[in-house]
C-alpha cells in the first residue's frame, strides 16, 4: 500500500540516508528513501565516505549497516552536538553504540522464524505502526543503558511469542535497529513508522492526523475502482513462491489457505536449482532447509491437496545461487560457472556443459516422478547476459528446453512444462539466448511467463501486446506482473490495470512475483472485490 501512502509536505534538505560501498546497502538504502518518498519526505542519498561533510544542515541521518569506525564515530558525535539524530541499520559498532547510549551485544541467528515481527511499545513515535511484519534471519543484539535509552519495539516469532530480543531502541541521539529493514513486505507500515521517526525530528514534516485521513480517503477511491472490475472466468492466477518455504515457514496449509482465498489457481514453489534442493533429491544437494525443517515440495503439495491450486516445482536451471560456497568450488573444479566479460568468475552456470545439462535434467524427472506436480516450471533457462555468449547460443538453450520437454513426458504426460522468460523479444534472443517463441511453436512448453516487471503502464501494454500478438502465442502467455520485484514496486491499482491489460490481449492468465505480504495482505484483498470475485 506505499503509493497510497500520502503526507503533507517535503523537507529535502533536512534528511539523509547514508549508504555504504557495496551493493547490497545501497539498495536498502533506496529502499528507505523510497518509502519516505512515498510519505512526501525527500533524502538525500549520501555514500558513507562523505560523512563528515555530508551532513551540514541535516537534522536526521539514517545510516544502513556503518562501519562506525573512529572517523565515523567522530563525525556523528559532531553532528549529534549540533543537534542532529541518527538512526542506524545494523551495526557491528561498539564505539558507535556507546556514543548513542546503547550497549552492543553478539550476532544471532537462531531458528527460521524466530523474527517475525517488531512489536512497537508505547514509546514509539506518535504516528508508528503497532506492529511491522518482517522476517530477519539474524540480528546483532543492542540493550539499552540505563538513564540514557530503551526499548521502543521487540522481535515477536511467528507465532506471536516474544523472543527478549530488541528489534529498535531509542536515545537522545535517535534510533537503532538490531537488523536492517528488508523491502520483504508490509511497506505501509515500515513507510509509515519511518515518517513517524522524521515527525518527531522535523517538526512539520508529517503529520499523522493528515496521513490517516489521506489514506482512509484513498483507500476508499481504491476500494470503489477495485469493485468496478469484472472476473474474468477460466484464467491462470498464478504467483512465484521465491523462498520455497511458502508465506509462512513451517506452516504450508495457511499458505494454501490464504492463496485459496484470495483466487490463486497457480503457485510456482521454488524447490530446486544446481546447488540445492529443498526436497529429498537423489540427484541434487539436499539445503538446509530441507534438512532442518523437512522436504518443503512435500509439504507443500500435502496441504494443498483437495484446495484446487496447482503447485509446480520451480527449478533454477544455470544458475548456482543458493549453493554452499564448497559447491560453487566444486562447480568451478567441473568447469560449469561462467566468467564475465571481464573474466571474473560467476555464480552462473554454462548451459552448453552436457553433464549439466543432464544433471538438471534427471532433477526435473525426479520431481515429476515422485511428486504429484502439476508441472515443473524452468528458471534462468538461459545464458548469464554479462558473459560472452557462443554463436549457438539460443540453438543450445531451446535444445535444453526441448529435452526437458521429453523427460518430462517420458515421465509424467499430464504434467505442464512452463519457463519464466525476458519479457523483451526477439532482444532476448541475442542477448540471452532465449529464443522462447520457437519453444511455443515448437510446442516444447505448455506456457511462458514473460517477466514483464515494469511500473511503466504503457511499457508494460506494449511488452504484453507483442508477446499475444498471435491468438496462437496469446493463448499461451502468463503475463508475470512484478508486484514486489527489484525492477519494480506496483500499487494495488497498478496491478490491476495490468491484470486488464494482459486480459485484453487475449493472455492465459497472469503471475505474480512475488509471494509475500505485500501481495496477500495489500494486493490481493483488492482483486478480489472484482477481478478475481
Amino acid at each position: 500500500m506505499v503509493a497510497l501512502l500520502g503526507a503533507v509536505s517535503a523537507f529535502a534538505a533536512d534528511v539523509a540516508v547514508v549508504v555504504p560501498s557495496d551493493a547490497y546497502g545501497t539498495s536498502l538504502g533506496k529502499h528507505v528513501a523510497r518509502w519516505l518518498k512515498s510519505q512526501s519526505v525527500e533524502s538525500d542519498l549520501l555514500s558513507e565516505g562523505s560523512l563528515a561533510t555530508g551532513l551540514d544542515g541535516k537534522k536526521l541521518a539514517f545510516l544502513v549497516t556503518p562501519k562506525g569506525d573512529a572517523a565515523q564515530v567522530a563525525a556523528l558525535k559532531a553532528f549529534f552536538a549540533r543537534g542532529g539524530r541518527a538512526f542506524v541499520f545494523y551495526s557491528t559498532s561498539a564505539p558507535l553504540a556507546a556514543a548513542m547510549g546503547f550497549k552492543l551485544g553478539a550476532y544471532r541467528k537462531p531458528a527460521a522464524g524466530t523474527y517475525a515481527k517488531m512489536q512497537m511499545a508505547d514509546s514509539a513515535p506518535r504516528g508508528a505502526p503497532h506492529a511491522i511484519l518482517q522476517s530477519s534471519a539474524n540480528v546483532f543484539t543492542v540493550s539499552p543503558v540505563q538513564g540514557r535509552s530503551r526499548v521502543i519495539a521487540s522481535w515477536l516469532d511467528r507465532a506471536g511469542r516474544n523472543t527478549g530480543d530488541a528489534a529498535i531502541l531509542s536515545s537522545g541521539q535517535g534510533w537503532w535497529m538490531t537488523h536492517v529493514m528488508l523491502a520483504d513486505g508490509d511497506e505501509g507500515a515500515k513507510a509509515q513508522f519511518l515518517a513517524s521517526v522524521v515527525g518527531q525530528c522535523v517538526p512539520g514534516a508529517w503529520s499523522y492526523e493528515t496521513f490517516a485521513a489521506r489514506r482512509q480517503a484513498e483507500l476508499g477511491q481504491l476500494r470503489a475502482y477495485a469493485a468496478s472490475q469484472q472476473p474474468r472466468a477460466g484464467e491462470i492466477r498464478a504467483t512465484w513462491d521465491h523462498s520455497g518455504q511458502g508465506l509462512y515457514p513451517g506452516d504450508w496449509p495457511r499458505t494454501i489457505r490464504e492463496l485459496k482465498r484470495w483466487g490463486i489457481t497457480d503457485l510456482f514453489v521454488n524447490v530446486a536449482g544446481a546447488g540445492f534442493a529443498h526436497y529429498r533429491s537423489k540427484v541434487l544437494p539436499v539445503s538446509a532447509v530441507c534438512t532442518e525443517q523437512g522436504d518443503q515440495l512435500a509439504a507443500c503439495l500435502k496441504a494443498a491437496a483437495g484446495s484446487g491450486i496447482r503447485v509446480h516445482a520451480w527449478i533454477l536451471c544455470f544458475n548456482g545461487t543458493r549453493s554452499t560456497p564448497n559447491r560453487l568450488n566444486a562447480f568451478a573444479q567441473k568447469g560449469w560457472r561462467l566468467k564475465d566479460k571481464k573474466g571474473k568468475l560467476t555464480e552462473y552456470l554454462d548451459p552448453s556443459k552436457a553433464d549439466l545439462q543432464r544433471t538438471i535434467l534427471d532433477a526435473i524427472a525426479e520431481m515429476a516422478s515422485k511428486y504429484a506436480v502439476a508441472g515443473v516450471h524452468l528458471d534462468f533457462v538461459r545464458w548469464y547476459e554479462g558473459a560472452t555468449l557462443p554463436a549457438n547460443a539460443a540453438s543450445t538453450i531451446g535444445g535444453f528446453v526441448a529435452a526437458a520437454r521429453a523427460r518430462l513426458r517420458a515421465t509424467r504426460r499430464d504434467a505442464w512444462l512452463t519457463a519464466a522468460v525476458f519479457g523483451k523479444y526477439p532482444s532476448c534472443v541475442t542477448s540471452v539466448g532465449q529464443d522462447w517463441e520457437s519453444w511455443l511453436d515448437g510446442d516444447f512448453v505448455d506456457y511462458v511467463v514473460p517477466m514483464n516487471y515494469l511500473e511503466d503502464d504503457v511499457k508494460y501494454a506494449l511488452f504484453v501486446a507483442q508477446q499475444c500478438r498471435t491468438p496462437a502465442h496469446a493463448r499461451k502467455v502468463i503475463s508475470g506482473i512484478g508486484v514486489t520485484a527489484n525492477e519494480s514496486r506496483l500499487s494495488p491499482r497498478q496491478v490491476i490495470d495490468q491484470v486488464r491489460v494482459a486480459r485484453k490481449c487475449g493472455a492465459a492468465g497472469v503471475a505474480f512475483f512475488d509471494l509475500d505480504y505485500v501481495l496477500v495482505n495489500d494486493v490481493l484483498p483488492y482483486l478480489k472485490i472484482g477481478l478475481f470475485k
